[in-house]
């Protein structure tokens, strides 16, 4: 058997490496036209890069094991994983050529760790452990979600925050450009980490937000999503943004959204008016606050925390005015400062609280709980 020479190892290194590379590619989200048939080419150009392939992507799977495993960390994966590349020049394992090698469609966990250069381990294991803590393993996305009436906090594997809110659910995926959140529903609040590599987006249907390192707020509603930023900056536009480039990062039709200052984005994105950022984001503290808002859409906001609904059928009394701070889960204590309201009448059971006009309550000879 014919001893590997130096520039053998240095060969078939690079190629490892280029297979830890294109797998970690192929993770993070389809590829573009352009980056499919870079990897089609590097795959077609010699069988090694084939089999080199196949055995990162076993070697992929043993470190996730390994990152879940209390027991098998992933230290003790890569000088294990080193041991046997040493056992193997040691033995004098060729390399194949293009005449002679040939893909393997089964990878043992041995030939896996054997095959792949120290430099390509490293790679993929740093690969596996930044975004296996959190479950997007090599770019594979992870989704969070709540229930009615729940909230949740999770910290990302870059280092941000996501606070999500009732009835709410994002899928997180990674790619070597972006970290994108998908808001598929509900609302969430984002205290985004710097990262000068990859720009943080949201997307929520047709609406968009890029943040400039950042907190702000997103909620996500039939035909609507509105946008309020706490702190910093962030671009809001519609429609899928081009890739981001070294030099620009940021939509070239995106809108500036500073701190203290909302938006309302429908089929396109609406002006930028000042609110109090605060109280819309006062869920984080399980309340609700408004300020002259419309009787009818505190009843709704109430309505996606409690078990109790609120319901409000006339027109007039939705529209009513109205301002203070209430528990988002005290529905009890809501009814009773609407039982308050000059010519308001409160229903109670157990399952539903209907407002109504007292004429109307009259006219419908229903009896009142006030």
């Amino acid at each position: 058997m014919s001893q590997m020479t130096r520039n053998d190892e240095q060969i078939l290194a690079a190629i490892t490496e280029q297979a830890g590379a294109w797998f970690v590619e192929n993770r993070s989200g389809p590829l573009n036209n352009e980056a499919r048939a870079s990897f089609i080419a590097w795959l077609r150009a010699s069988p090694v890069h084939v089999q080199e392939y196949l055995g990162i992507a076993a070697l992929a799977g043993d470190l996730a094991e390994a990152v879940n495993d209390p027991q098998l960390s992933p230290e003790l994966l890569l000088a294990e994983a080193r041991a046997d590349v040493d056992n193997v020049v040691s033995l004098g394992r060729p390399l194949p050529t293009q005449a002679t090698a040939r893909p393997r469609l089964r990878v043992s966990r041995t030939w896996s760790l054997a095959s792949a250069a120290v430099t390509a381990i490293v790679f993929v294991a740093s690969a596996a452990i930044w975004s296996g803590r959190d479950g997007e393993r090599f770019g594979l996305p992870k989704t969070y979600s709540t229930e009615h009436g729940e909230q949740s906090v999770r910290q990302l594997p870059d280092g941000s925050v996501l606070h999500l809110n009732t009835d709410t659910a994002v899928t997180v995926r990674y790619s070597r450009a972006e970290r994108i959140v998908d808001l598929d529903r509900g609302e969430a609040l984002f205290q985004v980490a710097s990262d000068s590599q990859r720009r943080f987006r949201v997307a929520a249907g047709e609406a968009g937000v890029v943040a400039v390192g950042t907190e702000f707020d997103v909620y996500r509603r039939t035909g609507a999503v509105t946008v309020t930023v706490v702190e910093g900056t962030v671009a809001v536009f519609t429609g899928t943004p081009p890739l981001p480039t070294p030099s620009n990062l940021l939509p070239p039709t995106a809108i500036r959204v500073g701190a203290g200052y909302q938006v309302e984005v429908h089929s396109r994105v609406g002006s930028p008016r000042a609110v109090d950022a605060r109280a819309a984001v006062a869920w984080l503290e399980r309340q609700i606050a408004f300020e002259n808002r419309p009787l009818g859409e505190v009843a709704d906001e109430f309505n996606r925390y409690g078990r109790v609904v609120i319901e409000i059928d006339d027109g007039d009394l939705r529209a009513i005015p109205i301002s203070g701070v209430f528990d988002a889960y005290d529905t009890d204590s809501f009814a009773a400062f609407l039982a308050t309201l000059e010519g308001v009448v409160v229903q109670k059971t157990p399952t539903h609280i209907r407002v109504l006009r007292l004429a109307s309550a009259k006219r419908q000879r229903l009896p009142v709980d006030q």
